[in-house]
């Protein structure tokens, strides 16, 4: 994938060009002020795999989060229990279970 680096004023005049080329080639281009890159243009494929990370990363961050005040919630609630305490017994209930069908 390459990279175009154009200047502000010149994409303004080449803009239907440039669009073209971003979403066929899938080409990137840095519009460019004074020698500094300001923005960049970026086909829609590119835009969701840059996006994909970070959406994960917000919604497991949401859910650490909604975990964090349930356990608050039921520690104002006197429930003192532990998630390894809880998963130890489901699966001593399930020893149990599968040692009496043999």
């Amino acid at each position: 994938m390459t990279t175009m680096k154009i200047n502000i004023r010149a994409a303004r005049q080449r803009f239907s060009e440039i669009i073209n080329t971003v979403a066929i080639k899938g080409e990137r281009v840095i519009l460019v002020s004074k020698s500094k890159p300001k923005a960049a243009i970026v086909s829609l494929e590119d835009l969701e795999s840059l996006e994909r990370p970070a959406i994960k990363r917000a919604r497991k961050l949401a859910q650490i989060e909604r975990i964090g005040k349930i356990r608050k919630a039921l520690l104002r609630k006197g429930v003192k229990s532990d998630s390894t305490y809880i998963l130890q017994k489901i699966r001593g209930e399930r020893v149990e279970k599968l040692s009496g069908l043999d």
